[in-house]
C-alpha cells in the first residue's frame, strides 16, 4: 500500500481536454499536455478501455516515465488489458499479452531465432525479397512507399522467420490478416465480433496450412515454436502457437513498414544526407566485396543514425498500453489497480529537454560528441525499454538497413511536387497532406 500523506489521490491527477483533432495529431497533442500538465495527466475515453475509476485514461510521458514503466515497476502494470484493448480483440493469445513466468517461458523459446547467428541466413530472405519487389520501382514514375513497404515487410518476416512459401500463399496470407483488422463495424457495435471470430477462424486456417507446407530449416522460429508445441507436455499450446505467428507476422510487418517508409521520405527530402548515406553506403560495400553482408551494413553508422532519427521522429509503436495490477504512485500522483494507463513513447522523443530542436530531422545528434541518445537513460526507446525490449529489434533494424542500402545503391531518390520535409514531419500526412501516401520518384543509378 501507498501512505495516504504521500501522494495525491486520483482525482487530483490533471485533466486534460481531447480535441477534436486529437487522432490526426496525437504526438503533438500529448507533447503540448506533457509540457503543460507534467509527466501524468488523465482524460476521458471511449468504453474499450474502462478501469476502476470509470472511463479514463492515465498518461505518461518522459524518460522517468518509461523507466518506471519498462524497468523498475513493470510488475504493476500487465500488458494484457492495455494490448487487448488496442487491438479490440483481433488476435489470439500471443507474446504480447502475457506477463511474469508465463511471457519469460514462452519467449525463451523464440529468443533463439533472432540472435545474431540466425541474421545471415534471414539476411539472404531479405537481399532476395528486396530485389524482386524493387525490380521496376525505376519505370514506374512514381512510387507510393506506403503501400510497397507494407507489402515487402511482410513478405520478409513470413518468408524469412516463418519459412512460408510459395509467393502467392504468403499474398494471400496478408490479404487474410487484412480482413481480420479492417473491420467494417465499429467497436461493440452489432456484427463486430462475429466478424473478428470469422476472419480470425479463416487467417488461423491459412496459418495452420502455411505451417504444414512451409520450406524453412530445422533451427529458425518456427522450427522452434512447432518443437514446443508438439512436444509431450509442452509450454506453447495451439492457441498461442497461432497468435505468436499473428503478432510475429502483424507487428513485424507494420513496424517495419513504418520506419523504412518514413526514412525513405525523410532522406529524400534531406538530399545532403542522403548523399552521405549513400557515399558511405558505396565505400563499405566496396570494402567487402560488393556484398552487403551483415558485417557490411553494421559498418555504416551513417545510414544507422538515419534510421535511428526516422525511428525517433515517427515512432513506429508511439504507445504502450497497459492495465495497473496494484496501486502504484508516479510523479506524486496514486494509480489505482485497473487503471487503463498509456506509456506515450512518441510524445517522449518530441520532448526538448531529451533532444535539441527535437522537431528536426538531425540524424548527428547521435553521433559523438553529442549522442543525444545516451545522455538521458530510456530518452530514445522506439523498441521499447527494459527486459522487455522488442524481441524482433535487430531483425528489424537489419532489414531497413538492407533495404534502404539497396535502394541507395540502384537509385536516385527524390521527392515529387507536394512531397515536401513538413509534410513528411506532419502526423496528419496519409489523412489531409498526402492522402495518397507517400510517393517518391526512383531513377536507375
Amino acid at each position: 500500500m501507498i501512505p495516504e500523506a504521500t501522494v495525491q489521490p486520483f482525482a487530483a491527477i490533471p485533466e486534460v481536454v481531447v480535441p477534436d483533432a486529437h487522432r490526426k495529431n496525437p504526438v503533438a497533442y500529448l507533447l503540448g499536455a506533457a509540457v503543460t500538465a507534467g509527466p501524468i495527466f488523465r482524460r476521458r475515453t471511449g468504453h474499450r478501455q474502462v478501469g476502476r475509476y470509470g472511463p479514463w485514461q492515465v498518461y505518461l510521458v518522459g524518460p522517468a516515465a518509461n523507466r518506471f514503466v519498462l524497468h523498475t515497476h513493470r510488475h504493476l502494470f500487465a500488458h494484457a488489458p492495455g494490448w487487448r484493448a488496442f487491438f479490440g480483440g483481433m488476435w489470439n493469445e500471443n507474446l504480447l499479452y502475457l506477463d511474469g513466468d508465463v511471457h519469460a517461458a514462452h519467449r525463451r523459446i523464440m529468443t533463439p531465432a533472432f540472435t545474431t547467428g540466425h541474421l545471415d541466413g534471414y539476411l539472404a530472405v531479405m537481399h532476395h525479397v528486396v530485389a524482386e519487389r524493387t525490380r521496376d520501382w525505376a519505370t514506374r514514375g512514381s512510387v507510393e512507399i506506403r503501400a510497397e513497404m507494407r507489402d515487402l515487410a511482410f513478405d520478409v518476416v513470413a518468408r524469412a522467420l516463418l519459412g512460408f512459401a510459395p509467393p502467392a500463399r504468403v499474398v494471400a496470407l496478408h490479404h487474410l490478416r487484412d480482413a481480420v483488422a479492417r473491420n467494417p463495424y465499429p467497436y461493440g457495435k452489432a456484427g463486430y465480433w462475429a466478424h473478428i471470430t470469422a476472419q480470425r477462424a479463416a487467417f488461423n486456417a491459412a496459418i495452420s496450412a502455411a505451417v504444414a507446407t512451409r520450406v524453412g530449416g530445422d533451427d529458425d522460429l518456427l522450427a522452434a515454436m512447432t518443437a514446443a508445441r508438439d512436444a509431450s507436455g509442452g509450454e506453447l499450446d495451439e492457441e498461442h502457437f497461432l497468435g505468436h505467428i499473428q503478432v510475429l507476422l502483424e507487428a513485424g510487418h507494420t513496424t517495419t513498414m513504418d520506419t523504412a517508409m518514413w526514412a525513405l521520405g525523410l532522406l529524400a527530402t534531406h538530399p545532403a544526407y542522403l548523399e552521405r548515406a549513400r557515399t558511405e553506403v558505396a565505400e563499405v560495400a566496396g570494402a567487402h566485396g560488393g556484398d552487403l553482408s551483415l558485417a557490411a551494413l553494421r559498418a555504416m553508422p551513417v545510414l544507422g543514425r538515419a534510421i535511428d532519427e526516422a525511428g525517433r521522429l515517427r515512432t513506429p509503436v508511439d504507445t504502450a498500453p497497459r492495465g495497473t495490477t496494484a496501486a502504484v504512485a508516479f510523479a506524486g500522483y496514486e494509480i489505482a489497480p485497473g487503471t487503463f494507463v498509456r506509456l506515450h513513447l512518441g510524445a517522449t522523443h518530441r520532448l526538448p529537454v531529451v533532444f535539441d530542436h527535437p522537431e528536426r530531422f538531425d540524424p548527428d545528434r547521435f553521433a559523438p560528441p553529442r549522442q543525444e541518445d545516451r545522455r538521458t537513460p530510456y530518452g530514445l526507446v522506439t523498441f521499447g525499454g527494459g527486459p522487455r525490449i522488442c524481441i524482433g529489434m535487430q531483425f528489424a533494424q537489419i532489414e531497413i538497413k538492407a533495404l534502404l542500402a539497396h535502394l541507395l545503391l540502384r537509385f536516385d531518390i527524390m521527392p515529387i511536387p507536394g512531397v515536401t520535409p513538413a509534410n513528411v514531419y506532419d502526423p496528419a500526412i496519409l489523412d489531409d497532406s498526402l492522402p495518397q501516401g507517400l510517393p517518391l520518384r526512383f531513377t536507375a543509378r
